[in-house]
């Protein structure tokens, strides 16, 4: 898991070495990333560290200190870090929520379908603006893509299928089935990779945005498996 503060008194290349030294001197700390003009220090822990720990790394090295509270700062980077991901989705959720307040027959099945239209003609949108580098991307964790490298190309295309099948509610059982099989076998890769600790990116919407995988990835994923698991089962009823 990462931790994020910022230290103030570093002034130097030796500077940051320094306090890069110190803090991958703990015993929690698998990797320590100092950005010199910022003072930001992102550590990759196996626990969450205190402030008196962060003390007795720094105990007699009075020229640096902690400026900015930890949690704080956690709150603040995860939001600058996911803030393209989740404005996408406020923004489908809010769409789909004003088209299923007009419709004659409002329901929340109504909305969880146009919400998986909009998410997935959304994120096949920002894929298709680099199709290469996604496909690129893509292959370093789907299993199926690691396998078959012309996926990741068509991937997009079977993305944004999807969307407009669930926006023309076509054969709910076989659209939500291939949600759930295309989504799973992802899912799988993703969950692989995060229990792996790679440091890849996650493609969920492109390269434009440089999104870390992470258990948010695998939030995502799950979440849309189960509205299609959802839809399916109230539509057997």
């Amino acid at each position: 898991m990462k931790q994020h503060l910022v230290i103030e008194g570093m002034t130097c290349e030796a500077c940051k070495a320094k306090i890069k030294y110190l803090f991958e001197q703990h015993k929690t700390v698998e990797l320590a990333h100092v950005d010199l003009a910022s003072g930001q220090v992102t550590l990759d822990v196996e626990q969450i560290l205190n402030e008196t720990v962060f003390e007795s790394i720094l105990l007699g090295h009075d020229k640096y200190s902690i400026l900015q509270e930890v949690k704080d700062l956690e709150v603040e980077s995860f939001w600058i870090t996911y803030k393209p991901l989740l404005l996408v989705a406020i923004f489908v959720a809010l769409v789909s929520a004003t088209a299923v307040l007009n419709s004659s027959t409002p329901s929340f099945m109504l909305w969880m379908r146009y919400f998986m239209a909009g998410f997935f003609i959304s994120f096949s949108f920002f894929k298709f603006l680099d199709l290469k580098g996604f496909a690129n991307s893509f292959c370093m964790y789907d299993p199926l893509a690691m396998r078959v490298k012309a996926y990741g190309k068509v991937y997009p295309f079977i993305e944004l299928t999807l969307g407009l099948l669930f926006l023309i509610a076509f054969n709910p059982i076989v659209t939500n089935l291939a949600t759930i099989l295309i989504l799973g076998v992802s899912t799988i890769g993703v969950i692989q990779s995060v229990v792996d600790k790679r440091k890849i990116q996650c493609a969920c919407i492109g390269t434009v945005f440089n999104l870390p995988m992470s258990k948010v990835t695998i939030i995502e994923n799950s979440i849309m498996i189960g509205m299609a698991i959802t839809m399916i089962i109230v539509k057997s009823i």
